[in-house]
């Protein structure tokens, strides 16, 4: 027998705090209905303010048509397979696994949300900018990092399109300047994706965690330093001996004993897990927000998944190395792939919320994002269909 856990509408006095004389007394049955993918499902109604919804509305499979086994897109999603190759493979269409993938990087969202609470952040930090394309080689795509140096935890990144450098022909000077003339580039793009990046970092309790002095490994890039420098908690904790900023020349060797490892780590893991970034690739992201959602999910299996050392006999993940309880990553991971996470139960940051939301901007993109009704704020006397 299912028992629905909270009422799924948020504005609702049950939808967050369900007292436990009262966990099966909030909602009363309400008939079914019947769909050709699911069958016979019970409807449920909120006794305090009054919307149906199903068991279906705790479904990471809410409002699905067809389903696909996750486990199995996970896997394809870090063995750099591209969309093509995972709609002939588990025989839907496009648009059905762009969707799943969205489904997915939610969960991934939510699970990450959860679980940072429980780093220890007895470390020092690495932030570095990972460069890609988006839309076309006249956009490329900067995503600065943050990793933990001895744990190799990714704990956030950021976007920001930047312009095209570098040596160019006339006929792809021309080129870039028709593109620019239709969206242009923010000039001072990478300051200030790196300032939301330290201003996210900063979001962290590190009073609690009472791990000053703060140290920070940064390459020679003059867009960070000054980032730095105008953000008021870090220069207060600079000026108070408590943070130490140390930059390192990115020409450096990129090995082991290299301080800026882990960024260059996880640069190689990005270019061999996911296919819009492998090197010579014709792959590429046609959306911005489809590449954060594909980024988010990496994140996870990264985090939580991924064994940090292929060669130790133990499997000890990234996560446990940051000190999150080995016991509640399990208990998540058992519920990632089935139970819905709902957004109004969770405390992203702004990148995650940009995600969430489909908020990032794509060049030359003239369409809005398409954003599901459920995403939608809708009146009260809509949330029965909201919830159904």
């Amino acid at each position: 027998m299912f028992y629905p856990p909270f009422c799924p509408n948020p504005h609702c006095s049950n939808h967050r705090n369900v007292l436990r004389k009262n966990k099966y007394s909030w909602f009363a049955k309400d008939g079914f209905y019947s769909s050709c993918l699911l069958g016979k499902t019970q409807r449920f109604k909120c006794k305090q303010c009054k919307i149906r919804f199903s068991k279906q509305t705790f479904s990471l499979d809410y409002y699905a048509k067809k389903k696909i086994r996750y486990q199995n897109l996970l896997k394809e999603l870090v063995s750099t397979s591209n969309l093509s190759d995972m709609s002939r493979r588990f025989g839907v269409s496009h648009n059905t696994i762009s969707n799943k993938i969205r489904r997915l990087s939610r969960q991934a969202l939510g699970v990450n949300s959860h679980l940072r609470q429980h780093v220890s952040l007895h470390e020092p930090f690495v932030a570095d900018g990972f460069e890609g394309v988006a839309v076309n080689f006249y956009y490329p795509s900067n995503v600065n990092i943050m990793v933990g140096k001895h744990s190799l935890f990714f704990y956030t990144f950021n976007y920001t399109t930047i312009k095209r450098t570098g040596r160019l022909t006339e006929k792809q000077r021309a080129d870039r300047d028709y593109y620019e003339s239709i969206w242009k580039a923010d000039t001072k793009g990478i300051k200030h994706s790196f300032n939301r990046l330290v201003e996210d970092l900063a979001q962290l309790d590190f009073v609690e965690h009472d791990i000053f002095p703060m140290v920070l490994f940064t390459d020679m890039k003059l867009e960070y330093e000054r980032a730095l420098r105008g953000n008021k908690f870090f220069r207060a904790l600079s000026e108070g001996e408590l943070f130490y900023h140390f930059t390192i020349s990115s020409k450096e060797p990129r090995t082991l004993h290299n301080p800026l490892f882990p960024v260059n780590y996880m640069d190689r893991q990005f270019r061999k897990d996911i296919a819009e970034h492998v090197t010579k690739s014709i792959c590429f992201a046609k959306n911005v927000n489809n590449q954060m959602e594909r980024m988010h999910i990496y994140q996870f299996y990264h985090n939580y998944i991924k064994k940090n050392r292929v060669r130790e006999k133990q499997y000890i993940t990234h996560a446990a190395l940051a000190g999150v309880p080995n016991g509640l990553r399990k208990s998540y991971l058992k519920l990632f792939f089935t139970e819905r996470v709902f957004a109004s139960h969770l405390n992203l940051d702004r990148a995650e919320v940009a995600c969430w939301n489909r908020g990032y901007v794509t060049p030359l993109r003239l369409q809005e994002e398409h954003l599901p009704d459920y995403l939608a704020p809708l009146p009260a006397l809509l949330y029965e269909d909201w919830c159904a």
